[in-house]
């Protein structure tokens, strides 16, 4: 009897397959995939029903502050009834009432205003206390029964807590305009009946001494009576009736009228919303955060959903390709001066200073921050980041050029607000290099009169990146060539500075 040989299996490591790799490094170690119908997301902790109930208050207020901000949003409808409102209370207003009389109205006021706002508060803390947080309690034990309470109880709540603040804001809108009408007007009109003061003199001599005087005694005096006995005063009976209901139905014809009209421009605003909102989507403000090692660096981006979307997708692409790099650092990194032929092998370190510790490189006035960039040559093997970044501290910089000669037949230049600056920063940076100064040979190359271009006081300037850069001789037909007829190779490592601790991934430099 034959033995068939066994078929040989295939082994796999999932956590070494490639997809789970980029899955892993792309989502910080977490495997799974998730989806939030949020713009963001909260990570629960072992917090248990306290961290429940708060999480659910803070979203609640979030959206209750949403709701109090739409209620005091404007329209022409509320226009027009604040300037009815206003009409009327200066129609009726007793334009002889005393001081003590303006007192007793303020105060009235305010604690009128003290017992809607306590109804108000009163209102919002039972349908919290006694609604919501139950609610938010029993989601924490079954999420099913807790997220239909607190949508049938949630949408109450929020419709009376909304009522609630609206009957505040519009009564202390209303309640204030009236106090601060009273209080402006007793002291007006306490100026107006002093001797010494010009208006008052000449109101005086317009309307004489007594009657200033008595300005605030007396009978109450309203525009309201004031019309009221013009009319009654009209001998003819026919007329009489003619010019009272006319002047009642036209005012009441007007307001009408002008709601009518308010209330038209609210709805054909609301439509042109409505219809823009279905083709392109509400307006928002978004703000992105690229790199969160650099919170400072944000893109606030606004407009409608439809063109947000795609905008967003390619900042951030752009901003993944480019992100903080300058086209041509390189190109400008070696010295103009620098005309030595190169050996077999060369390797230079460009190092960059930006006037800003950190990115955005832009200035609060909207400029970009200025830059400085030092050559290294002959670089050690073997350099860490920390090495690098302790050699490339800040500095001073200026407009006094410094020169420093190399015994490998380069030169460095720095340029610092003095000779003595610039000095210090190149031996603080040739500890990277292999190269030592040649005696006698740093020259200064400042300018002795600068113009008026050229001259800027000195500025602080921190190390932003770093770039290392290998050339070799090439073997075959592939490379760069250069004026020498040369081929080479480059190979460029680049590292940014300016953390205060060591990115992930940068090895010591080969």
């Amino acid at each position: 009897m034959t033995t068939t040989a066994p078929t040989p299996k295939i082994g796999m490591i999932l956590r070494e397959l490639a997809s789970r790799k980029i899955r892993s490094s792309s989502t910080g170690g977490n495997l799974i995939r998730t989806w939030s119908a949020s713009a963001s997301t909260t990570t629960s902790g072992n917090g248990g029903i306290l961290e429940t109930i708060i999480n659910g208050a803070l979203r609640f207020g979030n959206f209750l502050i949403s709701g109090v901000v739409n209620l005091i949003s404007f329209s022409f409808t509320k226009l027009w009834s604040w300037i009815v409102s206003g009409v009327q209370f200066i129609y009726n207003f007793d334009w002889n009432i005393s001081d003590t009389a303006i007192d007793k109205q303020i105060e009235g006021l305010w604690n009128s205003f003290g017992g809607i706002l306590g109804g108000a508060a009163g209102r919002a803390i039972g349908w919290i206390g006694c609604g919501l947080v139950p609610a938010a309690a029993v989601f924490s034990f079954n999420q099913s029964m807790g997220a239909y309470l607190l949508k049938e109880v949630g949408e109450q709540a929020i419709d009376e807590i909304l009522d609630a603040a609206s009957e505040v804001i519009n009564a202390g809108f209303r309640l204030g305009a009236q106090a601060t009408f009273l209080w402006l007007y007793k002291d007006v009109r306490r100026a107006l009946k002093d001797p010494s003061n010009p208006f008052g003199a000449a109101l005086r001599s317009f309307m004489g001494d007594k009657k200033i005087d008595n300005w605030g005694t007396g009978e109450s005096w309203t525009i309201a009576k004031a019309v009221e006995k013009k009319i009654e005063s009209i001998p003819n009976v026919f007329w009489r009736n003619l010019t009272q209901e006319a002047l009642e139905e036209g005012s009441q014809a007007c307001i009408e009228a002008g709601f009518a009209v308010a209330g038209g421009i609210d709805a054909w605003l609301a439509q042109q919303a409505m219809q823009r909102n279905s083709l392109l989507g509400s307006d928002r403000t978004v703000e992105i955060t690229p790199d969160r090692s650099a919170p400072d660096e944000r893109i606030i981006l606004s407009g409608s959903e439809a063109v947000l979307r795609p905008t967003i997708v390619n900042v951030l692409a752009t901003h993944q390709m480019l992100g903080n790099r300058d086209v041509g650092v390189l190109i400008n990194g070696t010295p103009v001066d620098d005309t030595i032929t190169p050996g077999v092998q060369e390797r230079r370190l460009v190092v960059e200073f930006r006037e800003k510790t950190a990115p955005p490189w832009v200035m609060p006035s909207g400029k970009k921050a200025r830059r400085r960039q030092i050559t290294v040559f002959s670089v050690k093997r073997g350099l860490t980041w920390e090495e690098v970044k302790l050699a490339a501290k800040q500095y001073t910089s200026g407009q006094r050029l410094v020169n420093a000669q190399l015994t490998d037949g380069h030169q460095m230049q720095c340029y610092g607000s003095t000779e003595n600056e610039g000095l210090q920063k190149i031996k603080e940076l040739l500890k990277l290099s292999t190269a030592e100064l040649l005696p006698n040979g740093v020259r200064d190359s400042g300018y002795l009169d600068p113009t008026a271009r050229r001259r800027e006081l000195p500025y602080l300037v921190y190390p932003s990146k770093a770039v290392l850069v290998w050339k070799k001789r090439s073997s075959d037909l592939e490379g760069r060539e250069d004026t020498g007829g040369q081929l080479w190779t480059e190979q460029r490592i680049e590292f940014d500075l300016w953390p205060e601790t060591e990115p992930v991934g940068i090895e010591p430099l080969g």
